[in-house]
């Protein structure tokens, strides 16, 4: 059975995270990740342990709008999009890059936090710009074409913390274009 294009994809780029964040980053670099993983963080982890926190989405999961989900207050109408091309169906598939950078613990200044999460978010958005996405592929589905800058969106704020203690939050969302062959 086909666990779907977009955990394909989403495992495709958990992957590429992992390594420009963590594994290939020296354990001396201030802004190496301590987690990076799929979904939603179940709890903080101590700032100790993981204090740059990376979770990847299918679309946004702070883009609620108006529709009509169970469970959700205001329902939920994020863009999916469907082309039809000569015999397969091609769809434009958006994901979201959420980091928290939270820097209770280590007491970095200001400049110097926003400094770490800046670099952070760069990292994301060099990986996922120059990540190839060849070969991903869930039964049919396939992408057919990368992440581009044009279509990359991100942001990042202060999100507080004690006075000495800094924290950042940022986003990455970007799309990739997946075709369905035999529709």
């Amino acid at each position: 059975m086909s666990a779907g294009i977009h955990n394909a994809v989403l495992e495709h780029v958990n992957a590429a995270l992992i390594k420009a964040l963590i594994t290939d980053i020296p354990t001396s670099d201030t802004a190496r990740a301590g987690l990076v993983k799929i979904g939603p963080n179940q709890g903080d982890p101590s700032p100790d342990k993981a204090r740059i926190i990376v979770s990847l989405f299918m679309n946004d999961p702070d883009n609620i709008a108006k529709g009509g989900v169970t469970g959700m207050r205001d329902g939920w109408d994020d863009k999916i999009e469907s082309i039809e091309i000569g015999g397969a169906t091609t769809h434009n598939r958006r994901f979201t890059i959420k980091g928290q950078c939270l820097f209770v613990d280590t007491r970095e200044t200001e400049d110097a936090a926003r400094i770490i999460a800046s670099t952070v978010r760069e990292r994301v958005e060099v990986a996922i710009l120059t990540l190839p996405f060849a070969g991903v592929v869930s039964g049919s589905e396939y992408v057919s074409r990368n992440a581009n800058a044009d279509e990359m969106a991100s942001e990042m704020l202060q999100a507080g913390g004690p006075p000495d203690a800094f924290q950042y939050v940022f986003k990455v969302r970007f799309s990739v274009l997946t075709t369905r062959t035999g529709v």
